[in-house]
């Protein structure tokens, strides 16, 4: 294949790629809004709720390496095309069972749990193949425009969805979301996936297929043997922890300590999608980030010092259009961070791992920072109820700068292009 071929094709990944995303989760957005407001109809209970959001989070939390593990060994683009069906068919399937019947609660859970396992799949195969579909100078612009079109669609997505509520039954938020994967399914059977994947050498091969929990745990050895994945890895997890202080306590501080209204607290939110949609565009129009480790340890840095200045209304008294036009810039300032710390990470993990070990990897990295999440929401949701707001922010906006500080020491990771023979030796090493 000529170069200009293959750089046409990778351009055509690309537009694919992102219009896939867009319309995937814009889609998946119109209806988790939909089938959220139906439970709560239905029954009235914010428990029902509940469980709907964790069978969605479950089956990604313990299925996660094992997609890893699936995808490294089976051809991504099937795993893709046939996880993008299933949902599909499962949409299809719930559709004409409402239909004939009526849509009840265990048949939204079983839903929920199902999408969530085609998601895991689908997700961690697409994440793997992005350097073998487009060119190495071109994934940082993939990493933004994925960031920028999930960021514009989880911004529509619940706008759709609530206008939508009010004049349509719930049928329609299921053919939606069933077109939806539809097209997904098209658009990434469409795709070539392995543009830029060449096996140069020996060394390059993947290793013997191995059992499943073998392979998991080579993967996780990988890891742990990589210098800037591990530290890249475990700052991550903890900035994903300490998140949580500021997603569970925002709403709490607007409402409930500041009697803010939720409109405003709408507002509010709606400017952290503002700035990651607006970063991510401008970062998809720029060249690569030439040091992402000393970008990432400033980005986490700010970062803990936005969550702190979380606190600043909670111990200086202001009006109440005052503390609103704070927090939106707060939250306007997290979007444009998030996206400045998490597009070089992206980009570093798909420049640094061989690939016969991107799937374990991104499985990885998918299960402990969907694992650690749900662990914030409960210990924060807890402690807002038991200690003042002002000094979680505080406390927690501190320890994220000293685990910044600390995991991110240039004496352990610093801004050096990982050689390929290096990257080899070490697989080739953990293999043996």
């Amino acid at each position: 294949m000529s170069e200009a071929l293959q750089m046409k094709r990778a351009s055509r990944n690309l537009v694919l790629f992102t219009g896939s995303e867009f319309i995937g989760t814009i889609g998946s957005s119109i209806y988790m809004f939909g089938i959220g407001l139906f439970v709560l109809g239905l029954t009235g209970s914010a428990t029902n709720f509940a469980l709907t959001m964790l069978c969605s989070m479950v089956p990604r939390i313990l299925l996660s390496p094992v997609a890893g593990h699936l995808v490294d060994r089976w051809p991504k683009k099937i795993v893709a095309v046939i996880s993008h069906a299933l949902m599909a068919l499962t949409m299809a399937i719930v559709l004409s069972y409402t239909l004939a019947f009526e849509l009840s609660l265990p048949l939204i859970y079983g839903t929920a749990a199902m999408l969530a396992i085609f998601a895991t799949f689908a997700g961690i195969s697409l994440t793997a193949s992005i350097a073998n579909f487009v060119d190495e100078n071109r994934i940082q612009r993939a990493v933004s425009l994925t960031q920028s079109s999930n960021s514009l669609a989880a911004i529509l997505g619940p706008i759709a969805g609530g206008v939508m509520f009010g004049f349509f039954s719930i049928e329609v938020f299921l053919i939606c979301h069933a077109l939806a994967y539809s097209i997904v399914t098209l658009l990434v059977a469409n795709m070539h996936f392995n543009l830029f994947r060449s096996f140069a050498s020996e060394d390059d091969q993947p290793e013997e297929q191995l059992p499943m929990l073998t392979s998991i745990k080579e993967g996780a050895l990988y890891v742990k043997n990589h210098p800037l994945l591990f530290a890249i890895m475990t700052v991550a997890l903890w900035v994903n922890f300490f998140f949580m202080a500021s997603a569970v306590g925002l709403p709490f501080i607007f409402v409930e300590v500041l009697e803010g209204t939720s409109n405003q607290l709408g507002v509010v939110q709606s400017m952290l999608g503002a700035g990651t949609l607006l970063t991510s565009i401008y970062l998809s129009t720029r060249k690569e980030i030439k040091k992402p480790i000393k970008t990432v340890r400033g980005g986490l840095l700010f970062i803990s010092l936005a969550l702190g200045l979380m606190a600043i209304p909670l111990l200086i008294s202001m009006p109440n259009l005052g503390f609103a036009a704070f927090y939106m810039g707060i939250a306007l300032l997290m979007g444009v961070l998030m996206v400045i710390v998490n597009t070089p990470i992206q980009v570093l993990l798909h420049k640094t791992t061989p690939d016969h070990y991107k799937g374990r990897v991104f499985g990885l990295i998918e299960m402990l920072a969907s694992g650690i999440s749900p662990l914030g929401i409960v210990l924060f949701g807890f402690l807002y109820d038991s200690v003042s707001p002002q000094w979680i922010l505080i406390v927690s906006a501190a320890l994220l700068f000293l685990v910044t500080l600390y995991g991110m020491r240039p004496s352990r990771v610093k801004d050096t292009e990982p050689k390929t023979e290096v990257k080899e030796e070490l697989a080739e090493t953990l293999s043996s």
